[in-house]
């Protein structure tokens, strides 16, 4: 068991959480938790303490820092730093660093990701040295599962991993907001992959899903998914025998033929989407929906359209920012 959890001190960072990770490397550099440091460019140093800002373009990244094991305060300090933390963060955090049992668990990589998913801490202590990394979460496209239909080219530059749940009322909120129809609109720009995440709470998701992959089967799940958004009102106040009529109104209008259908249904597909909803949350840590990666970053907000471009923007120059951050873990591995 953790004895500490470094989520317990990144709750106190919030509403400016990873506020610097998409910041300058000055502002990063110029911040009150550093100002003990001497800024050279992208490194910082304080006595034995090196600290260096790892960057695309004018975009902060990730923040490593190298110390030795008494050095636990600027260790501290330059972790809570890629998050805009209050100086009153640091003890709380100095603290966990300097418990006997997380040092103990340190002695293999320690890493932790955000409550938002958005972020990550890489903390090891080998040799009396502590070495430590907070950086963007980038997940590579290996760790989604497949789409049954994908939508846009499959050379766009821009990824979006949609984790969705039919029954849920923000999901629907996502299906027919301006941002998902703009995605829609440039297959050439974005790549769309739809993945299951059925709720236990919402009884006629799971249904919804089965018939959503049948009518996969025949080229029809966006049309499909557009009927079953459009009528959410109605059909989510059915119980399921109506609701499955519902669902077959939907396909049949979506253009899926009746008898292809109920061939489809009568194999039970709902072992395989539940298995990829539990891979999801292994894999990614999903708790809800829906959850919209753009290049294997989690969005925050799908609608900000800043926080798109950002994103796009240091995960479509090269060398990205997964490669650039996948180099300095392999120095804490």
């Amino acid at each position: 068991m953790k004895p500490h959890m470094f989520l317990l001190v990144a709750a106190l960072l919030l509403p400016g959480a990873q506020a610097q990770l998409w910041n300058t490397p000055q502002a990063t550099a110029s911040q009150p938790l550093l100002r003990s440091f001497k800024a050279e460019g992208d490194v910082m140093t304080h006595g034995q303490t090196r600290a260096e800002l790892d960057r695309i373009g004018q975009r902060v990244i990730g923040v490593y820092v190298r110390a030795p094991k008494a050095n636990t305060e600027d260790v501290a300090r330059a972790i809570l730093s890629a998050w805009g933390a209050p100086e009153d963060a640091v003890p709380d955090l100095k603290g966990v660093l300097d418990d006997p049992g997380f040092q103990q668990q340190a002695q293999q990589l320690f890493e932790e990701v955000s409550e938002d998913g958005g972020s990550a801490v890489y903390v090891r202590l080998q040799d009396g040295t502590w070495q430590a990394y907070t950086a963007l979460k980038v997940y590579p496209h290996s760790a989604f599962p497949a789409s049954s239909a994908p939508l846009g080219n499959d050379g766009a530059p821009a990824r979006l991993n949609i984790v969705s749940d039919y029954q849920c009322p923000y999901c629907n909120q996502l299906w027919n907001s301006a941002s998902m129809a703009e995605w829609r609109s440039k297959p050439g720009v974005y790549r769309l992959n739809y993945h299951h995440f059925p709720l236990s709470f919402h009884p006629l998701a799971l249904p919804a899903a089965q018939f959503s992959e049948c009518a996969a089967q025949q080229g029809r799940f966006w049309e499909f998914s557009d009927a079953v958004n459009a009528d959410f009102a109605h059909w989510t106040q059915q119980p399921e025998a109506e609701a499955r009529q519902s669902f077959t109104r939907y396909a049949v209008s979506a253009g899926v033929t009746q008898a292809e259908l109920d061939k489809c249904l009568a194999q039970d597909r709902s072992r395989d989407i539940m298995a990829t909803a539990d891979q999801l949350q292994r894999q990614l840590n999903v708790r809800g929906t829906p959850s919209v990666y753009l290049n294997g970053i989690k969005l925050n907000n799908y609608n900000d359209a800043a926080q798109i471009r950002a994103i796009r923007a240091v995960t479509e120059a090269g060398p990205g920012a997964e490669k650039v951050i996948e180099q300095r873990l392999k120095g804490l591995r």
